[in-house]
């Protein structure tokens, strides 16, 4: 059976932090009319989902006897993280005919920019070591 990482925790808070930010950016773009909202949320939603299948594949193991699983499972992550992303904006540009592209946009990169959140989410210090 796989160990989790014991760093999945921080990956959590951090999947919970993108989960709230795709649910609740759109509401900046509310007064713009409802398709610009849900524009955002669907921006939002395609950065969310991807990042949350690479850090299931990437943190689905730990230690050292599962180094060639670990590196297997980020390979796997990241190439699947690029696929689901492409799918996603394929599948809303094709049958989505009323998106706001601007909104779309703001969504997946506000979701994307909360990466940088990671080093407030830990309960580490900045100099401290993984």
């Amino acid at each position: 059976m796989a160990v989790r990482s014991p760093h999945f925790a921080i990956v959590r808070r951090l999947l919970l932090v993108q989960f709230a930010l795709a649910l609740f950016f759109p509401l900046v773009f509310l007064p713009f009319g409802i398709n610009a909202a849900m524009s955002a949320l669907a921006g939002g939603f395609a950065s969310f989902v991807p990042n949350a299948y690479f850090a299931y594949r990437t943190f689905q193991y730990s230690g050292a006897r599962a180094v060639n699983a670990i590196a297997r499972g980020m390979l796997a992550g990241e190439i699947g993280k690029l696929a689901l992303m492409a799918l996603i904006f394929i599948v809303l540009f094709k049958y989505q005919k009323t998106l706001n592209h601007g909104a779309l946009f703001s969504g997946f990169i506000v979701v994307q920019l909360s990466v940088w959140l990671t080093p407030l989410l830990s309960n580490r210090k900045p100099n401290s070591s993984f």
